[in-house]
């Protein structure tokens, strides 16, 4: 029975390292691809700095393309994203809707925003014409 499937975490032996990440004997003939954003949390300029040949590392496998390919992390014990607080939206209160949601003045707002960018945009680029013909 395989051990090799997504979210399981494994004993391996890094077999090469290239610029670009280090491949992990995962066994069962199988070799997986630790890029290196997953070998760990701090910015990795150089990969030998962290791992060499032959060096037994744990990973966690993150995926298992369909061409045979496996991605491994080494990251396994930072705080997964779903466990964080989830992201709450703030209330929009740029526009002058004043928090209608009625579709009528929803447009006359953005059109009224949009005319409002328009006369900016055309002032600015007006600046910058003057400044350029003081050149």
């Amino acid at each position: 029975m395989s051990n090799i499937a997504v979210g399981n975490i494994l004993e391996g032996t890094v077999v090469g390292v290239q610029s670009f990440g280090a491949f992990v004997n995962i066994g069962e003939n199988k070799q997986g691809l630790v890029h290196i954003s997953q070998i760990a949390s701090s910015y990795v300029e150089d990969i030998n700095q962290f791992v060499k040949v032959g060096d037994k590392v744990t990973v966690k496998v993150l995926e298992i393309k369909s061409d045979g390919k496996i991605s491994l992390t080494m990251r396994i014990h930072e705080e997964k994203k779903e466990d964080r607080r989830p992201f709450k939206k703030r209330d929009d209160h740029r526009g002058g809707s004043g928090g209608r949601s009625n579709n009528n003045n929803s447009r006359e707002d953005f059109e009224s925003m949009m005319k409002r960018w328009m006369k900016t945009s055309e002032d600015k680029m007006g600046d910058l014409g003057k400044r350029e013909k003081r050149r």
